[in-house]
């Protein structure tokens, strides 16, 4: 058997592995609600998706992240970190992102291909410089490999926020409350 025939089969089989752990894994948190604990949504599309574009607004009452998606929603986990440091696949690393309090946002079962890539270095993808909102301080790239795709955003303090999802086109907004 030729060697790319062997790292096709590897990558199918991984990727059938992270399917079926993914749709056992239970959903956390609710939907529309305001809370600080860990919220976690899987859906159960096979079809591909990819991150569009992330934007940021204050808005009356709460500041807001939405993450566009072209293709259905992602599965995603949301989830406040201890402190700046977090860990992936190239060890220990320290948040460069101004705030005291920092919400992980994982994307799961995000194509690594030329598409993405493309989406992703465009001028305009996600807002990289300091916000001055009065909840949200900024928007940071994270670990984009096999699959998972993190961002962190940056916040004044441990604030309340809820998730909510939306259609045409698919979006995953999350406010943070003043």
């Amino acid at each position: 058997m030729g060697i790319v025939r062997r790292v096709i089969l590897g990558a199918s089989f991984l990727s059938s592995i992270v399917l079926v752990a993914s749709a056992q894994a239970p959903v956390v948190g609710k939907l529309d609600v305001w809370t600080t604990k860990r919220v976690e949504q899987n859906h159960e599309s096979t079809e591909s998706t990819y991150i569009r574009a992330v934007r940021a607004a204050k808005q009356n009452g709460f500041d807001r992240v939405v993450f566009e998606f072209k293709g259905p929603l992602p599965n995603y986990s949301l989830e406040y970190l201890r402190s700046r440091w977090y860990e992936d696949e190239g060890g220990r690393r320290r948040l460069k992102l101004a705030g005291s309090a920092f919400l992980k946002v994982d994307l799961h079962i995000i194509p690594v291909d030329e598409e993405q890539l493309k989406l992703s270095q465009a001028k305009d993808f996600y807002p990289k410089s300091r916000l001055k909102f009065p909840s949200l301080t900024g928007v940071e790239e994270g670990t984009f490999f096999e699959g998972y795709y993190d961002f962190f955003l940056g916040v004044k303090a441990r604030k309340p926020f809820r998730v909510t999802e939306l259609a045409n086109p698919a979006r995953l907004v999350i406010d943070f409350k003043h």
